[in-house]
């Protein structure tokens, strides 16, 4: 199955003019999805996916066997739990359940280790686990291949609503997302080989040695910094030699995670960067021992092009282990656990557009590796979960578990402008499509990173618990005045990041108070998504922390390299606003809670910690509590969020958790 990009329209409803709903926009997708909409990894399914209506990797009959390319058919759907009409939340799954039990296949496969989920983590643990040769992995993902589009550094924004995201969206909350349709911001969740590290802005930041001194005196013993640097190293192939000579130390050559500068730097880059040095940042490395300061980025790429964990990790050697076998498209319903014993021992799941249940048995371990909203979405269908949601669901309660809480965010906030005239890169049409062919023949020029992006600053505010470590982190979005002169919300967006004429500046709030929640949708717990309530600013403390990053971040306007650009801070219609003097206190204030934005980093759903915190879902060795032979190894495990982007913090817990298997089944952590 090929790329699908955004649908605009459907996303560009008559209220909205802006260039991402212009003729030209339409027709740019059209181009880029005949160019970059094929994966280069098609071919390792085609045999598998021939019963679907594949050959090769190109898509044959699978819309008329089945009507749809996407979710599972509504026959199958309203077989499973009837229609909404009729629909009964009592004892619906024990239905479910018996439909599937009817429909096994008479040969039961088996394999060693079952991974849900080729993600960030997945995609990691399936590589290290079938290094030892005499273990059989099973890998499977709800998504499709990774499609060559995904590889274009400045096209991130363009993955976004496609068929390669979950689309989630939060629920209607009071203090937070209240400009955006329905009253929700959109949380962008990779559904494909890679996971979110196939559609993130690529950002590697490890977070702060206190985050994991923090997470080992919860407890979790094993986890301070000393011991999780070593999984960092590991995995890290540091394409920058200046950064490897300053801090050997902080840094590695020879893993499979490739992280580079990006080779492509316009001229606003340095602008902002000396900017804040003028304010007395200095330009570090934040992967080293200082964390306060501005940098210019790291990021999961490979000579200008992403590198993902599926490309990192999975490509180097599929089809060369024969012990690993992997799936797509394959949608995980349950893990199934025995409910005397309490021990793991397979899952089901189906296939996009069919209607046979497959089931496989782990002889080992089953390893969910979903990410924080569908990790403890499985776990809650299994039976492990909150005793009360699980009895309103009729499902059978195996382990009362505090799933889907703790859920923690990176907030931001969309709308704080200003403008580059001076300096603005947009670029005509025809520009464009001379980049768009430049870079597929040399994988250079402006599409070869992320603009402004590619610049990060972390700062401590008055609000910080400790002075020497920051609670916000700033990063510097490629806009349009007129774009959020037409559309503030920025909703659809599927504009390069190489082309813009002002900067979103936006304060991230790295150490949240606030505590969300991941719930099993109501209407349709099965197929529907997870109800999300990441609970924005219900600790008044995080609001008055955003203010205050907004404060501090305005400071460039007033510095030598802003001045000499002619840089302003743009005022520009907020109806929801207009009472408030622009600018103010209370005028961030209503900005933030209406344009409320992420920078999709949800963790926590999944807490680890020890035998005696009420809280915790698995324990230090990443195994459910109460479960045996059932593991979680994803970003849901963090008992609290890192300071900085949490992909590369997940490929770490990925290794780390590989080494724990191996010990815990070898009596070692060393491959065969």
């Amino acid at each position: 199955m090929s790329w699908v990009p955004p649908d605009l329209a459907t996303l560009c409803t008559p209220h909205i003019h802006s260039t991402s709903c212009s003729p030209s926009a339409v027709l740019f997708l059209q181009l880029i999805s005949q160019l970059f909409g094929y994966s280069p990894d098609q071919s390792f399914s085609s045999a598998y996916d021939s019963f679907f209506g594949y050959n090769g990797g190109h898509l044959h009959s699978y819309d008329a066997l089945f009507g749809h390319s996407g979710s599972p058919s509504s026959s199958l759907h309203d077989s499973f739990i009837g229609s909404s009409d009729n629909f009964d939340n009592t004892g619906f799954l024990t239905a479910f359940h018996a439909k599937q039990d009817s429909q096994q296949q008479e040969t039961i496969e088996e394999f060693d280790f079952i991974i849900v989920g080729a993600g960030s983590a997945g995609c990691v643990l399936a590589n290290r686990l079938s290094e030892i040769k005499t273990w059989k992995i099973l890998l499977l993902e709800a998504g499709i291949e990774e499609p060559y589009v995904a590889d274009v550094p400045a096209f991130a924004p363009l993955l976004q609503e496609s068929n390669i995201d979950w689309k989630y969206r939060t629920q209607p909350e009071k203090h937070s997302c209240r400009a955006y349709p329905g009253g929700g911001c959109r949380w962008a969740r990779g559904k494909v080989m890679g996971g979110s590290s196939t559609i993130n802005y690529m950002i590697y930041v490890r977070g702060n040695k206190h985050d994991y001194d923090g997470w080992a005196a919860m407890g979790n013993h094993g986890w301070d910094y000393e011991e999780v640097l070593h999984y960092f190293l590991k995995s890290e192939d540091n394409e920058d030699p200046d950064i490897v000579k300053h801090s050997p130390e902080h840094h590695h050559k020879g893993g499979y995670q490739t992280v580079e500068r990006f080779p492509y730097q316009d001229y606003n880059i340095r602008i902002i960067i000396d900017a804040w040095k003028a304010l007395g940042y200095p330009e570090i490395d934040v992967n080293a021992e200082q964390q306060l300061g501005v940098m210019l980025y790291q990021h999961t790429s490979r000579h200008g092009e992403r590198l993902s964990t599926n490309a990192a990790f999975i490509r180097p050697i599929r089809r060369k282990r024969a012990n690993l076998t992997i799936r797509t498209q394959a949608h995980v319903t349950r893990v199934l656990i025995d409910p005397r014993t309490k021990h793991a021992f397979g899952v089901e799941y189906i296939r996009d557009g069919g209607t046979k249940i497959n089931t496989v048995r782990a002889r080992k371990e089953v390893i969910l590796s979903a990410g924080t909203i569908n990790s403890p979405k499985l776990l809650l269908l299994s039976g492990v979960g909150p005793r009360e949601q699980l009895q309103y669901f009729g499902i059978h309660v195996i382990k009362d578990l505090r799933v889907g809480e703790n859920l923690q965010d990176h907030v931001t906030v969309t709308g704080v402008l200003i403008s580059l005239n001076k300096t603005a890169t947009t670029a005509s049409d025809q520009q464009r499509m001379d980049d768009v062919y430049k870079f597929k023949h040399t994988r250079m020029g402006p599409l070869s990173s992320t603009g402004p992006l590619q610049v990060g600053v972390f700062t401590a505010t008055e609000y910080s618990e400790y002075k020497d470590l920051p609670d916000v982190q700033y990063s510097f979005d490629a806009a349009s005045v007129q774009d959020f002169i037409n559309n503030p919300t920025l909703e659809p967006n599927v504009q390069p990041l190489a082309y813009y004429d002002a900067i979103n500046v936006r304060p991230i709030l790295l150490q949240p108070r606030s505590r969300g929640r991941v719930s099993l949708n109501t209407t349709d717990p099965i197929w529907g998504a997870p109800l999300i309530n990441p609970n924005y600013f219900s600790d008044g403390r995080d609001l008055e922390t955003m203010v205050a990053g907004i404060r501090q971040g305005l400071e460039m306007l007033f510095t030598e390299p802003f001045r000499h650009v002619g840089a302003l801070l743009v005022d520009y219609p907020v109806p929801e606003c207009a009472k408030y003097e622009f600018a103010s206190d209370d005028y961030w204030r209503c900005l933030i809670i209406f344009y409320t934005a992420t920078i999709y980093h949800p963790v926590g759903t999944c807490k680890m910690g020890p035998h005696d915190d009420p809280d915790a879902v698995v324990d230090p060795h990443l195994r459910v509590h109460g479960i045996k032979n059932l593991r979680v190894i994803d970003a849901s495990i963090m008992p609290k969020i890192t300071r900085g982007n949490t992909n590369a913090p997940t490929i770490m817990i990925a290794e780390k958790g590989s080494d724990l298997i191996k010990k815990h089944w070898l009596g070692t952590s060393e491959s065969n």
